[in-house]
């Protein structure tokens, strides 16, 4: 074997080892469809908030018109679609949606906390928000919590705890 016959025998590993293989291609492509397949399951209005290329939306509101059983192939056209475009762009994107989702529903369930706690212990329950929110209208807090802790089905009760609910949210915002 000649010296000279060794680096081109070196050359196509080297261009061999840039190459993504067969495998992580395949990861790459269901990673597109994945992506693909969470667009056609958002809202309308969460669609809009994305400001996907024309194309893409038109086809992913396609995507939801069909039954489940038919979306198959209209799910492998998105992806085709994403991959022409900076995919990872939307998924980051999609991702900073589901984050701004789960950052409300985890605010909204801690203003059901503090009003289940209210509830429960009254005016003790009213001063540790008050404490928390020094702003916050004592009175008004006060009579809401009485009223909500009375009989729990009668209208009137209903009424102040949503009403307490707003007041809560309200200073949380």
């Amino acid at each position: 074997m000649s010296p000279s016959a060794k680096p081109a025998d070196e050359a196509p590993d080297e261009e061999q080892d840039l190459r993504p293989s067969r495998s992580e291609q395949t990861r790459a492509a269901s990673a597109i469809n994945r992506l693909g397949l969470q667009l056609s399951r958002l809202s309308p209005a969460d669609l809009d908030r994305l400001e996907l290329p024309e194309r893409l939306r038109e086809e992913i509101d396609v995507s939801q018109r069909l039954k489940p059983r038919s979306q198959g192939r209209q799910i492998r056209l998105i992806g085709q679609l994403l991959r022409a475009e900076d995919h990872e762009a939307i998924r980051a994107r999609v991702e900073r949606l589901h984050r701004t989702h789960r950052d409300g529903v985890h605010h909204e369930k801690m203003n059901e906390r503090w009003l289940d706690r209210l509830v429960a212990e009254g005016d003790s329950g009213v001063e540790a928000l008050i404490v928390e929110f020094p702003e916050a209208d004592r009175q008004q807090l006060r009579a809401l919590t009485r009223t909500a802790r009375q009989e729990p089905e009668s209208k009137r009760t209903r009424r102040a705890r949503r009403e307490l609910l707003r007041a809560i949210r309200s200073l949380r915002a």
